[in-house]
């Protein structure tokens, strides 16, 4: 987020009985870095649980652009950049960060 990222892609393994943990996750990621995100989680059956899929695109706002569903499969929307950058103008939050080093 420092150096100005616009995406972030998050892949995971959140099982059935988490996806709605997962879901918000995924609007909280973008709200707090004010970028898009696109969220990838495995689908499917191990022997002790099941995975819904449940991959979104999801914009700064929390707005949810895409959803793949609870089957394997390809998805996608637009991504609008220039609304990303508009929206960072208009609502700064980024600039009240404080970044320590480690």
């Amino acid at each position: 987020m420092r150096k100005g990222a616009q995406l972030y892609t998050v892949i995971a393994n959140w099982p059935e009985p988490r996806e709605a943990h997962w879901l918000a996750l995924l609007k909280a990621r973008a709200i707090e870095n004010q970028a898009f995100v696109i969220g990838v989680n495995r689908c499917g059956r191990d022997p002790k649980l099941a995975y819904s899929g449940r991959g979104q695109i999801v914009d700064p706002r929390g707005n949810v652009l895409a959803d793949g569903g609870n089957k394997e499969g390809v998805f996608g929307a637009e991504i609008d950049v220039a609304s990303l950058m508009t929206y960072r103008k208009e609502f700064p939050a980024l600039q009240d960060l404080k970044f320590t080093s480690l």
